[in-house]
């Protein structure tokens, strides 16, 4: 194995930056034929017996973690001799926690999942292989991705140091029976969602319960918030200094979540539910809406209210309709160590390129019957379940996706401390006192 220990000081910074992998896949063509390129020195062909290792988000027994080790088994199957060992962890914590450790050890796995963007910066610098002199190599594969390389792309470092092997957006699932039952429509504005949401309180359903024991989410609600009530001009100016993060426009929207926690609309116990949970309540009928993002179709898709669900975007504010129609959304990908050499970095690649072809992905369409992904690739609708069909549908009406607020920040920490403060808040804190915590962690670390 050619993973070598790194020098203390990077190990301590890269440490330092963990916090950028949050938050947020046989088919009857063969995705290995588009991995060729970088396989020279014998990982593709037979010959020299390598092992590799991949970190991912896949793991459990849902149908896309099904799908992915699938995928990984097949890979292995039509090249013998290559072994990838699957270290894939879906917990959040778990995942950090493993990655950190494997950072503090020096054995930063051959290929690992990451969604890029500001804080994977020093990563890019330090750890991740460039990949697009394999991208230019192979310009099927290249030119079959949907434009989101720029994810792993930066002004003043040249390359690529990522490709997407997915791709996201957070929407609002809905109960069409249970509003039906109301004689409302889904709320298309803020403004509506305390009117939808007082009627579902008299029935006794909960109107859209969050979990926010892993904390992504709170941070999810305020990103989409701050969209659509300012645009992305807001976050470029909290990321300047331009704007601060306790000014009255961010007040604002952490009292919204606040009124929304103490009106009954986001459900008890907040902190200590998990999102499991939050799914079973909504699949039973015990709420109205799943405020999730796109890797909850599979699931939802299998359930017994599959044919009941529809989707809408996040509410936009009554006031702000120039903004209402940009979603909170991007990709999330894999990247490979430059640690990797001769016959490792080869097997690495062409896993790599085996993975996200268009390929592989149409097998995920097959085997989870839904879902959307990161290529350009022809969809039959007939293959496609209906909660897919309706994502698609109100995923039609963007204008734009675009990342959490924290994400182009070269704060790498701000990611935790937000999400941190956030869940603090759900669990008593003022609005007032989140927001002066964040400004005040910002001023101790801007550069």
């Amino acid at each position: 194995m050619v993973r070598k220990k790194r020098n203390a000081l990077l190990v301590l910074a890269m440490i330092m930056l963990i916090s950028v992998f949050t938050a947020a896949c046989g088919s009857k063509n063969d995705p290995a034929d588009s991995s060729n390129a970088g396989s020279g020195n014998g990982a593709g062909d037979g010959n020299e017996k390598v092992s590799i290792t991949i970190l991912s988000r896949a793991s459990g027994t849902s149908p896309a973690a099904v799908a992915f080790q699938n995928l990984l088994k097949k890979f292995m199957d039509e090249n013998p001799n290559i072994t990838v060992v699957d270290e894939s962890l879906n917990d959040e914590n778990a995942f950090n926690n493993k990655l950190k450790t494997s950072l503090a050890t020096g054995n930063v796995p051959h290929i690992w999942t990451n969604y890029g963007g500001e804080a994977f910066k020093d990563y890019a610098k330090n750890i991740a292989l460039d990949l697009q002199p394999y991208l230019d190599e192979d310009t099927k594969w290249s030119g079959d991705f949907l434009p989101l390389l720029d994810t792993w792309q930066y002004k003043d470092l040249k390359g690529t140091y990522g490709v997407p092997s997915e791709f996201y957006s957070i929407a609002i699932y809905y109960n069409k029976e249970l509003f039906e039952k109301i004689g409302m429509a889904p709320p298309t504005t803020v403004e509506e969602m305390a009117a939808v949401s007082a009627k579902f309180k008299e029935i006794g359903i909960t109107p859209m319960a969050i979990a926010d024991k892993e904390n992504f989410r709170g941070g999810h609600m305020l990103t989409n918030l701050s969209l659509k009530k300012f645009g992305q001009a807001k976050t470029d100016a909290l990321v300047s200094g331009e704007a601060k993060w306790n000014d009255a426009d961010m007040l604002s929207l952490f009292q919204l979540m606040k009124d929304w926690q103490d009106a009954g609309i986001l459900g008890k116990n907040i902190v200590t539910t998990d999102n499991n949970a939050v799914t079973a309540n909504f699949i039973a009928g015990k709420s109205a809406m799943l405020y999730e993002g796109s890797w909850g179709i599979s699931q939802l898709a299998e359930s017994a209210i599959a044919d009941k669900v529809g989707v809408i975007s996040f509410p936009g504010f009554a006031d702000a309709p120039d903004t209402k129609d940009i979603w909170f959304g991007g990709a999330g990908g894999y990247s490979v160590s430059k640690e990797a050499k001769g016959a490792e970095l080869d097997a690495a690649v062409k896993l790599v390129k085996f993975l996200t072809s268009v390929e592989s992905f149409q097998y995920y369409l097959e085997f989870t019957k839904g879902g959307v992904y990161p290529v350009k690739m022809t969809v039959d609708p007939a293959a496609v379940d209906p909660v897919t069909q309706a994502f698609m549908a109100a995923q039609n009406t963007a204008s734009g996706f675009k990342g959490e607020l924290y994400a182009y920040d070269p704060i790498a920490q701000l990611q935790d401390k937000v999400r941190n403060e956030i869940q603090g808040m759900f669990a008593g804190n003022s609005p007032q006192k989140t927001a002066d915590a964040i400004q005040s962690f910002i001023e101790s670390n801007r550069k």
